[in-house]
């Protein structure tokens, strides 16, 4: 079984589905509708718009992407239909998925979309009216499609380590624990500049703590930006899964102690191809032409295949399986290592 297990909403909004639901709620933003002429745009316009044409050491190239989409979070009952649309989406592309949700930023841009300033929203009003219906309605979202696909579907909650505010995040927090049920995880995911573009606030690592009483299964995101210093951080907070990772291939000791502890990398080809190419080229020469997700299995780690964000990157899980095939990777152990990571989300 193909399970697509790093994928994100944010980045699963394909241009049709974007469209469908400007024309349903009416969304008049020039992104969807071209104002001279009357019309919503066509998917094929829209689509240059909102995917990388190139590679590009610059992620805030890939998170304007992301923003762009996000134009369409005018109210919750239009994030519903986006997310249905997107894990309707994911099923026709796996046999299974797990989708990664940042709910404090569909929240925030929620706000923002409606003329509110969220940080003048208080922490738990802005959990309770604001980020709570979004997660009731992008569950209720995944139980119809996974009713009408009979896929299996599971969702992790992404918080980002930009954390913007410690107070709405804590109130966040508090309010998921109730729908703790219907996720499976917590993601740490986020794209930061500066000296450190992988950092881990003292708060929010906190706030995970408190969480995993919960919600013990922790994924970060580590090893894609920084070096492998990243991953050794991450491995202090015991995560079962690491986003990317592919720096750890700096480092024989980081290998070692991921093979030896049994977390999963999660890999995703096309993602790293676009997001960080120089770097990429840096550690294929290194390790003999191999690809990250090749030289890793070589290195007896344990890894997944994910999408990331499919519309940005251009890509699919399929796309990545031929990608993977295409360069060498073995792919019984890729699947076993799949099923493996999957049973453990249960």
């Amino acid at each position: 079984m193909w399970f697509d297990l790093h994928r994100h909403l944010e980045g699963s909004h394909s241009p049709r589905a974007l469209l469908e639901v400007a024309r349903t709620f009416d969304i008049r933003h020039p992104l969807f509708y071209d104002a001279a002429h009357g019309t919503f745009r066509a998917a094929g316009a829209l689509a240059a718009e909102l995917t990388m044409q190139a590679p590009c050491n610059d992620a805030t190239v890939f998170y304007r992407c992301i923003v762009s989409a996000r134009a369409a979070y005018v109210s919750v009952p239009a994030i519903r239909a986006l997310a249905l649309a997107a894990f309707r989406e994911a099923a026709e592309d796996t046999d299974g998925f797990e989708m990664r949700l940042s709910l404090f930023s569909m929240a925030r841009t929620l706000c923002e979309n409606q003329g509110r300033a969220w940080r003048d929203v208080p922490p738990v009003a802005f959990a309770e009216d604001v980020a709570r219906p979004v997660l009731c309605a992008a569950l209720d979202a995944r139980d119809e499609a996974q009713r009408l696909t009979g896929k299996p579907m599971r969702v992790r909650l992404g918080l980002s380590r930009t954390f913007e505010s410690e107070p709405h995040y804590r109130a966040l927090a508090a309010m998921v624990v109730e729908h703790a049920g219907a996720l499976v995880g917590l993601d740490v995911l986020g794209i930061v500049t500066g000296a450190d573009t992988e950092p881990l606030p003292p708060g929010l690592v906190g706030i995970l703590d408190a969480l995993r009483v919960h919600l013990p299964d922790l994924t970060i995101h580590a090893g894609e930006f920084a070096g492998h210093a990243s991953v050794d951080r991450t491995l202090a907070l015991q995560p079962r899964g690491i986003g990317h990772g592919v720096h750890a291939l700096q480092s024989p000791a980081t290998l070692e102690r991921l093979a030896r502890e049994g977390v999963t990398l999660e890999v995703c080809p096309t993602s790293n191809r676009l997001l960080i190419p120089t770097a990429l080229r840096a550690l294929e020469q290194a390790h003999g032409g191999a690809t990250p997700l090749r030289a890793l299995q070589q290195a007896h780690v344990h890894c997944i295949l994910g999408s990331d964000d499919p519309t940005p990157m251009g890509t699919s899980f399929r796309a990545e399986l031929d990608v993977a095939r295409g360069a060498g990777v073995d792919m019984a152990r890729l699947e076993a290592d799949i099923a493996r990571r999957w049973a453990e989300l249960g």
